[in-house]
């Protein structure tokens, strides 16, 4: 091999040595600027970073030879993934190298809450010996509530039941037959906290889980119970927390992470005793670090055997697609991103349905990319099309893909449709002749609507002043229509209307929205 790799940050000598043993040439520089890195990074086929490197579109933008970045973790959010895309550069990560360090943390911070072995061990530092003040809790018996069980909450809830816990917990995602299968008893989110002993945050920091764990919810929790977060800073508030430990109304609380780090004397955690406070620790172990940086050398070292790396968070050429299916794949992810959004209940199974012309053709890549989009508004950007098969199956979500032979309107047509706790749900597209995609159909309701931007989905009844309504009030908050889309069903007497704004329409919005009635369904959807 004559491939010349970066290696930006600090990672452990294997794997430095196994892409030596491969024939690659590695360089370590660390602790380089923008600029510096700007400047170096002409000379190479790939770059290995941690988390301290930011890969920015300049850096890139100067990157004549770079073909692939490796992430030796599990966030992307240091890199400029779309930037890389467009110049070509595939991206990989190593999403499950620390899953066992973060879960292992967790128990952790668990078992030093309850039995106060923190405080015991500085008490006796100062040569103290009150046995009597540190009396604690067994976990045997106890009820813990997981909030998000991805990997890392499963491996949580198997460490539970060893201890003879009671597993309950919370995951919109997450089917009802895969947490039978880990033996947790699923519950709505705010039934969670009111059952539970103990609350353990593994969910990502997103739009919608900020503050996850609120002074709402913290209050419908038992006096004397215990939060831990070791997942991400911001998911839970902490000035309420802190507030409820003053109160006496929690026992205990422990954080692995917090919004602002690192933390200063103003953290509301720094002055209160019963807390159990790491630096962001949770994957920090040697185990661990090992574990990302293998997987990410043998993911370079893949690619450039041409085979396609397992980690890969994009993928900006498709090998063996033919060019005609682009648009489509496309097309596929939008629908994914679409329905995701417009769904709010459980997804048992998604089906995806192809007419036509397209049906004729080997859709794998299509039937990917719609599994993809839908799961990306779940996981994150880590979703890639390697990986998006196996996120699906760890949710319990199953997968068909169907080809028809009966005629409809178009050349070609892909119907997405989701079968929830409650019913079934479906979005259709297609690709015209302008080779732009367009949404159709939404259920039973035609429409002919751009799936790009932000968009207002509204089920309605179909009723003089509901348009005019809407137009009033995203006018008063500066929120300019730039489109509008109505389907119609006479039966029903519901409409749905698509309407494309230039901005997004935050929660007050939409409250505003809908209070004014006659709105069975209203979603506010961003398709990247």
């Amino acid at each position: 091999m004559n491939e010349k790799i970066l290696v930006a940050d600090e990672v452990s000598q294997l794997g430095i040595r196994r892409l030596e043993s491969a024939g690659f040439q590695v360089d370590i520089k660390t602790g380089l600027s923008e600029d510096e890195l700007t400047e170096t990074i002409v000379d190479y086929n790939a770059i290995i970073i941690r988390s301290s490197t930011r890969i920015t579109e300049k850096i890139l933008s100067n990157a004549k030879n770079l073909k692939i970045i490796g992430r030796a973790g599990v966030g992307v959010d240091n890199i400029n993934v779309e930037a890389a895309t467009k110049y070509g550069i595939v991206v990989v990560n190593s999403p499950e190298g620390n899953i066992i360090s973060a879960a292992e943390h967790t128990f952790g911070l668990i078992i030093s809450l309850l039995r106060n072995i923190p405080q015991a061990d500085r008490s006796v530092r100062n040569l103290e010996w009150k046995r009597n003040k540190f009396t604690g809790h067994e976990l045997y018996r106890k009820t813990i509530g997981i909030i998000g069980l991805g990997k890392v909450g499963s491996n949580v809830a198997k460490y539970a039941k060893a201890f003879g816990m009671k597993v309950i917990g919370y995951d919109p995602y997450v089917t009802l037959d895969r947490a039978k299968e880990m033996g947790i008893t699923l519950m709505p989110l705010d039934e969670v906290f009111k059952e539970a002993d103990i609350i353990t945050i593994h969910v990502p920091k997103t739009k919608e889980t900020y503050h996850l764990v609120s002074k709402e919810r913290i209050n419908l929790m038992k006096k004397g119970s215990y939060i831990i977060n070791a997942a991400r800073g911001g998911v839970v508030d902490e000035v309420a927390v802190a507030d409820a430990l003053k109160s006496g109304h929690l026992a205990g609380a422990a954080s692995d992470v917090f919004e602002t780090e690192p933390i200063s004397a103003d953290n509301p955690y720094i002055s209160i005793k019963n807390t159990v406070l790491t630096p962001h620790i949770g994957a920090a172990t040697k185990e661990a670090q090992v574990n990302v940086i293998l997987d990410v050398v043998d993911q370079i070292i893949a690619f450039f055997d041409g085979r396609i790396p397992h980690g890969a968070v994009n993928l900006p050429a498709f090998r063996g697609v033919s060019d005609d299916l682009l648009p489509w794949i496309d097309l596929a992810e939008r629908l994914g991103k679409f329905i995701k959004d417009l769904v709010s209940e459980r997804v048992n199974k998604i089906e995806i349905v192809y007419y036509g012309d397209i049906a004729k053709k080997n859709v794998n890549s299509v039937s990917i990319s719609v599994l993809k989009g839908y799961l990306i508004k779940i996981k994150g950007n880590y979703v890639s099309f390697v990986n998006a098969l196996s996120l699906a199956n760890e949710l319990g979500i199953k997968y068909t893909e169907i080809k028809e032979s009966q005629d409809v309107d178009f050349k070609s047509l892909i119907t997405v449709r989701v079968l929830t706790d409650s019913g079934v749900r479906s979005v259709s597209g297609t690709i015209l002749s302008d080779q732009k995609p367009r949404i159709i159909e939404i259920d039973s309701y035609r429409v002919d609507a751009f799936p790009e931007g932000y968009l207002l989905v509204s089920r309605h009844r179909d009723k003089p002043g509901i348009i005019g309504r809407f137009g009033t009030i995203l006018g008063k908050n500066n929120i300019n229509i730039a489109g509008m889309q109505l389907g119609r069903n006479l039966t029903s007497g519901l409409a749905v209307m698509i309407l494309s704004v230039d901005s997004e329409v935050n929660d007050d919005v939409l409250r505003e929205l809908i209070s004014g009635g006659d709105i069975e369904e209203l979603r506010s959807i961003f398709l990247s």
